[in-house]
């Protein structure tokens, strides 16, 4: 995988690479639904496999 989201402190969700949060990916900013699918996208991966990666990652 090479993007994720995270959340920034106003409330938005965006999409950016893993080893770099402060290059938000152009367009990605949004609700937490609308960034994972985003990501999900760019990774080339369905949502749910996205989302069991992100889980195994995060410890969630």
């Amino acid at each position: 995988m090479k993007y994720t989201v995270s959340k920034e402190k106003g409330g938005q969700w965006y999409v950016h690479p893993i080893d770099d949060k402060k290059s938000p990916v152009p367009g990605s900013y949004g609700s937490k639904k609308e960034a994972l699918k985003t990501a999900a996208k760019l990774n080339g991966v369905p949502l749910k496999d996205f989302l069991k990666y992100r889980k195994g990652e995060n410890n969630e």
